[in-house]
């Protein structure tokens, strides 16, 4: 479901510590966009529509970097 004009839509992003963006690397549900994280301590950002559940997390090793509102 879209958001409304004028709704804010959070946004959830995740580094990934231990690779960069591939098939099968990150989940897929919700995902919005990667970014390239060059200059940072992660390979990749990921920006989601929602949050991830730890046990996500643990499996992609992912680190949650923030909240974009």
């Amino acid at each position: 479901m879209k958001p409304r004009k004028g709704d804010s839509m959070k946004e959830y992003v995740y580094g990934m510590r231990l690779r960069g963006f591939a098939p099968g690397c990150q989940p897929m549900e919700g995902l919005l966009e990667w970014k390239d994280a060059t200059g940072t301590k992660y390979y990749d950002l990921l920006v989601y529509s929602r949050k991830l559940t730890d046990k996500e997390c643990r499996d992609y090793e992912l680190d949650y970097v923030g909240l974009n509102e």
